[in-house]
């Protein structure tokens, strides 16, 4: 019994005689966490108690239950494991990982955005752990910094699994829904109570977006206006709330947390795969770069252009669409004109943050008003950012332009347009075919499925052709890689050549029964497979050293695998007990039990009872299944008819009795013979004794 004695832990509760209780280390609303010894295995951990008051409630009950197995099932390095669950009186615990850091959010309160880089690390981290929790058919349903915690060597820890629901279960309760965290839920809880492995990928893009920024996307004064938002409106771009961030990165967000779930990431893995593919090919600087707030001095808005720009490109076609749809966007209300896929994500060489010769602790200084100076025609200018609205299409580019006047503008788009021969047909020609306009940025493919690198690259204008190959770490029918690479600029209508997986190359497993032993390892190994012998066993049909039969897991396998195979050892020998005085019918069902064909015949025996088994051959030994074993079963003494000896000599009388099988015993009981006659014998002539009897004559 435990020495709990009260039903709120304290000091020095010891919890079913094992687990000391510490000193407290976080409080939730669920459960309160504790720094504990477990005696019984000198070790630290945590230990996570339900608060009494909700320990009454089934609901609570089970869903500490459910953390505890859904925890158990994952051995990962970046999820929180879990050791023990059990209940003490009132105490209902868990035993849990100790994890010597922060949790995620204190780590942001302390230091405030994360470099674009670190941001990247903890995603990917997460990420591991959730490729291994929807492998093993988890959803986690509550990701938010609460629930991510980083150690000293900034290894993440994804912990609180109270929420996690078998993939395939009834994952469409409203009070789930009300379970997770609003800041970060996905907007098919909000609307059906419905969530799956992508809706783990929102609230994990969510968290990003607030890593990069500093600020969660969406605010309000009450939850249900933060919910509304989540179903109604687009997560921002980071690179709207603060500057440093790369297009690339503001795609990947969007992409993660897009508001339809088809247009997420399918799997953990492809979101992964893109965020290792930004580690592997943004510059160093952009990596260590800060993001910093935008703000412009005037309106505390991110910076816009001013209608002259519009005006230009009005001039330049008549239209105002000359300039590309990226330039196009409503800056101030957000919404794009035209889209690009929502998980491509090319980088721009003309962005400081993909500049590798940029300066990063100048995007990590503090924020600065635009520079403003005064042109020769006495009107103001100042240095602006060009952004497309939500860093989904257009361009970031930045540029010291001087903001004149609509007529100056104008000015100088009609004198550019005298230059090019062939008018302002030309001159739009060239600039959409040959000119900037023609340039396209390969966007980011590797690693998502062939078909969305297909509508990607199409989407930004260029051809594709592809090429398969065996891969061993990328998907059947994903990107392993692109040339040229993502992030190079290519002129429209490229060529951009993608590799594709074909998976892991895989070799037939050959058919082995019936080969001998050193035939199957020769057929094995030629097929680059790998030949393991499982524990011998004894056939009846298959000759000793030859294979009785082989795993059969797979029709293929990859190189080096592992095929089983069961080697005969021949007919198996089986021990021959001996049924020697034993009933006929008991001895042969032992010996048919065993395997053996029984035979019997039968013999008289004055000592062994009829019907028993007199001899056995062979009677010990071993013989194999179906051999013959011989039985001779006893039909009792034999009877034979005593003859008349009476008035016989007792020569003539002996040689009769023994004659018809008896033993004689002669008696003079009358002293010395005189005339040597048989005047009395023991058996009644005529009447039968077994073969054998002594017979007694009284001779006188």
């Amino acid at each position: 019994m435990s020495s709990a004695t009260s039903t709120s832990p304290g000091i020095s509760l010891l919890l079913d005689d094992r687990y000391r209780v510490e000193e407290p280390i976080a409080r939730g609303g669920m459960a309160t966490v504790y720094r504990g010894h477990d005696e019984r295995l000198d070790r630290v951990v945590a230990l996570k108690i339900m608060h009494p008051h909700l320990a009454m409630d089934e609901d609570f009950r089970r869903r500490f239950g459910r953390e505890a197995r859904a925890a158990a099932r994952l051995a990962h390095r970046n999820v929180v494991g879990v050791f023990d669950q059990g209940e003490d009186g009132d105490s209902i615990y868990l035993a849990m990982e100790l994890v010597e850091g922060e949790t995620l959010r204190a780590r942001m309160v302390r230091q405030g955005p994360l470099s674009v880089g670190e941001s990247l690390r903890v995603t990917e981290q997460v990420l591991q752990a959730l490729v291994a929790a929807h492998e093993a058919g988890i959803v986690h349903r509550d990701i938010k910094p609460e629930n991510i915690l980083l150690d000293a060597q900034d290894t993440v820890k994804v912990a609180d699994f109270g929420l996690a629901r078998a993939t395939g279960s009834n994952n469409s309760s409203a009070s789930a829904a009300l379970l997770g965290t609003v800041a970060y839920i996905s907007p098919e809880v909000v609307t059906r109570g419905h969530c799956d492995e992508r809706s783990d990928l929102y609230s994990l893009g969510v968290v990003l977006f607030e890593m990069l920024t500093g600020t969660q996307p969406f605010r309000g004064e009450q939850p249900v206006h933060i919910a509304f938002q989540h179903v109604h409106e687009d997560i921002p771009a980071p690179s709207t709330r603060v500057s440093g961030v790369p297009r690339e990165l503001d795609s990947l967000v969007t992409w993660a947390a897009a508001r339809p779930v088809g247009q997420r990431p399918a799997t953990a893995i492809d979101l992964l795969e893109a965020v290792r593919e930004l580690l592997r090919t943004l510059p160093a600087t952009v990596l260590a770069t800060c993001p910093v707030q935008i703000e412009d001095a005037a309106t505390g808005e991110v910076p816009r252009l001013t209608a002259a720009l519009d005006d230009v490109a009005a001039d330049l076609t008549g239209s105002p669409r000359a300039f590309p749809p990226a330039l196009t966007g409503d800056a101030g209300t957000g919404e794009d004109h035209a889209p690009a896929a929502a998980h491509s994500f090319p980088a721009d060489p003309t962005d400081p943050a993909a500049d590798p010769d940029a300066d990063p602790a100048a995007d990590c200084a503090a924020d600065e008003p635009a520079d403003t100076q005064q042109s020769e025609d006495g009107e103001s200018s100042r240095q602006v950012t060009l952004r497309s609205p939500r860093g989904r299409r257009g361009r970031h580019l930045v540029a010291g332009t001087r903001l004149r006047s609509r007529a100056m503008a104008a000015a100088a788009a009609v004198a550019l347009v005298g230059t090019m021969t062939g008018g302002t047909w030309a001159a739009t020609t060239w600039y959409l075919d040959e000119g900037p306009g023609a340039n396209r940025t390969v966007p980011l493919v590797v690693g998502t499925p062939l078909a969305d690198a297909e509508s990607a690259l199409r989407a930004a204008d260029l051809q594709v052709s592809t090429e398969e190959r065996f891969d061993d770490e990328v998907p059947a029918g994903h990107v392993i890689t692109a040339d040229p690479s993502t992030g190079s600029d290519v002129k429209k209508g490229a060529a951009i050549h993608v590799v594709v997986s074909k998976g892991i190359q895989t070799f037939p497993v050959p058919a082995l029964e019936g080969l001998s032993l050193e035939d199957a390892r020769t057929q094995v190994e030629d097929a680059s497979l790998t030949l393991v012998e499982d524990e011998a066993a004894y056939s009846e049909t298959v000759p000793e050293g030859e294979i009785i039969s082989q795993s059969a897991d797979a029709e293929a396998l990859p190189a080096g695998g592992e095929v089983h195979v069961v080697v005969s050892q021949g007919r198996e020998p089986i021990t021959v007990p001996d049924q020697r005085g034993n009933s006929e019918a008991a001895a042969r069902s032992a010996l048919e039990q065993a395997g053996f064909t029984v035979t019997t015949s039968q013999e008289h025996s004055g000592s062994v009872p009829r019907g028993a088994v007199i001899s056995q051959n062979p009677a010990s030994g071993t013989l194999f299944r179906g051999d013959e074993v011989h039985l001779v079963t006893s039909l009792g003494p034999e009877m034979v008819k005593v003859p008349d000896v009476f008035r016989k000599s007792e020569k003539d009388a002996r040689k009769a009795l023994e004659k018809a099988g008896f033993t004689v015993q002669v008696s003079h009981d009358k002293g010395e013979p005189v005339f040597g006659m048989v005047y009395e014998q023991s058996a009644e002539p005529g009447s039968e004794l077994a073969k054998g009897s002594t017979v007694t004559i009284k001779v006188f």
